[in-house]
């Protein structure tokens, strides 16, 4: 198969046969809204990695160092 300047361009037969082909495809099986590593648990807490918690503390330090610093000048 051929690819870029060099390919032929798309002849209405091989449009015809992809349009055939996905609406072929077209609703045999259900998609899933959401992967299921992201789906949340009523019952289970959100737990967080050790970085991303350092990460988020160290920003609200910073927030709060920065907001006190505008407050006493």
């Amino acid at each position: 198969m051929v690819f870029g300047p060099s390919r032929p361009p798309i002849t209405e037969d091989v449009a015809e046969v992809i349009a055939k082909d996905v609406k072929q495809g077209e609703g045999h099986s259900e998609t899933s809204e959401s992967p299921i590593a992201f789906v949340h648990h009523p019952g289970n807490p959100v737990q967080m990695n050790g970085r991303v918690r350092w990460l988020l503390l160290g920003t609200v330090i910073s927030i709060a160092v920065l907001l006190a610093i505008l407050v006493l000048r």
